[in-house]
């Protein structure tokens, strides 16, 4: 792959962090100390002058290399300075002009803030109309017309494929429609593409749209059919790692990792903590937290691995630990879920589970319920599911009243709904059946009976209601 990739997101539009011809190592390596000046002084025009000057006499007769310098100003977002060197080789009636129409089109896109396409469009299609085997400017059309019309984009790429049988025009629509985030199109293209004219970069977006599409089979046949391409690419090979840790295939995760690993492109935080997921999965519970440790030192503000840790430690049966490490992520997080939330709860409860003492086991207990509480707060439109669960918790501390307590505030919950989904229906029924048994264990027969006939409207077949009441 000519870009290390970790996610695909936020990408320029035209993908232009690098000139589109392709390089000469000697014009590049040129360029390079005219970046840093220019970086170093974006507001002095007459930075890097020198240098500057050097360079268009060095390579004067290269017309990738002069178009080169425009793409660096463009990437500087001054447009005048690209624009003048675009034309200076246009108006140069030994070079052929096609790359410098791809630069004007280029500053046309990125000037654009309507998004019409046309001024970019035509400058492209005059780049294409120079040399027809300009690759580039058949993309670029296409990006740049993907929101205009999107069927004429793909169209470009068709007139592409007439000169160059071999172009991947699916794969490069689908790349197109990854950007824009519409994965399910993405896919559907990447579906129709010829494996055998996909790049890596083509192998591994596929597997990662499949992926974020939660199509983890997917992703695997992808990375699967992309290693036998790519053999030992460590790009796809993170993917095919983190679609098999979603399919519990910790043994084929591993695998991955391992070529993944040995590659020497850049590891990120995310990397660490899905191998470790994968070594939790398979048992070796050391490495992992080795892994998770990495993955936090590598990246501070990632604090996901922390629920990685605690289920590592849960998994050891340490829920002292698991409870330091879901305490610390909830103190952190600004994105902690309902779930996250549960199983912090569950961790106390399983904890309480291995206590004897019954009145050690109620004061953990009593941790849960406060979480719960604490979820109410936070997570009010799924109040009814959380004090459901926290009625399990009040009768594993012998606590009737309290579960008749929770039950009425489900009720209270679920009547006032204008109308009645199955699950609320569901809880109804359990929490009205529930009050019928605590109110006759209570002598209250009236009040079980009234609750009794309450279950029977929610479901006229509910035959333990039915034989409270004698029916």
């Amino acid at each position: 792959m000519k870009t290390m990739k970790y996610l695909i997101a936020g990408a320029l539009m035209l993908g232009m962090s690098t000139p589109a011809m392709a390089q000469e190592v000697s014009y590049a390596e040129a360029l390079k100390p005219i970046v840093s000046a220019i970086e170093a002084a974006p507001n002095d025009p007459k930075a890097a002058k020198d240098l500057i000057k050097v360079y268009q006499k060095t390579f004067k007769k290269n017309e990738e290399a002069i178009v080169a310098l425009g793409n660096v100003y463009l990437l500087q977002h001054n447009y005048t300075m690209a624009t003048d060197v675009a034309n200076s080789v246009i108006n140069n009636k030994k070079m052929n002009g096609s790359k410098a129409y791809v630069l004007l089109g280029d500053i046309a896109a990125l000037q654009d803030s309507i998004g019409n396409a046309g001024a970019a469009a035509t400058q492209y299609q005059t780049a294409i109309s120079l040399d027809p085997h300009n690759i580039a400017a058949y993309e670029r059309y296409a990006k740049v017309y993907r929101h205009v019309n999107s069927k004429v984009a793909v169209q470009k790429l068709e007139e592409l494929r007439k000169v160059e049988p071999n172009y991947p025009v699916e794969a490069t629509a689908a790349e197109i429609m990854l950007n824009d985030g519409k994965y399910s199109e993405a896919l559907s293209w990447y579906d129709k593409a010829d494996p055998a004219n996909m790049s890596e970069d083509n192998f591994y977006n596929y597997g990662f749209a499949s992926y974020i599409s939660k199509k983890y089979d997917k992703a695997l046949d992808v990375v699967k059919k992309g290693l036998q391409k790519f053999p030992g690419s460590e790009y796809l090979s993170r993917i095919g790692m983190m679609a098999a840790v979603e399919q519990k295939s910790y043994t084929d995760a591993i695998n991955f990792a391992n070529v993944m690993f040995a590659g020497k492109g850049k590891k990120v935080s995310n990397d660490y903590d899905v191998y470790a997921k994968a070594l939790l999965g398979n048992k070796q519970y050391d490495e992992a937290v080795t892994n998770v440790n990495k993955a936090l030192e590598l990246d501070q503000k990632n604090i996901e691995p922390l629920k990685t840790l605690a289920a590592i430690y849960t998994a050891q049966g340490n829920e002292d630990k698991a409870l330091e490490a879901q305490q610390e992520y909830l103190m952190k997080s600004k994105k902690a879920t309902s779930n996250d939330w549960a199983t912090l709860a569950n961790t106390y409860i399983a904890k309480a589970e291995g206590i004897t003492d019954r009145a050690a086991k109620n004061e953990v207990l009593a941790k849960a319920v406060e979480v719960y509480e604490t979820m109410v707060t936070k997570f009010p439109s799924i109040s009814d599911w959380i004090w459901l669960n926290e009625s399990n918790v009040a009768n594993m501390m012998n606590d009737p009243d309290k579960v008749a307590e929770i039950y009425q505030k489900v009720a209270a919950f679920e009547e006032a709904k204008p109308s009645l989904n199955e699950d609320s229906k569901s809880y109804l029924e359990n929490v009205y059946y529930g009050l019928g048994y605590y109110n006759s264990k209570k002598g209250n027969k009236e009040l079980a009976d009234e609750y009794y006939n309450k279950v029977l409207k929610v479901n006229p077949n509910n035959e333990n209601a039915k034989k409270a009441l004698g029916m």
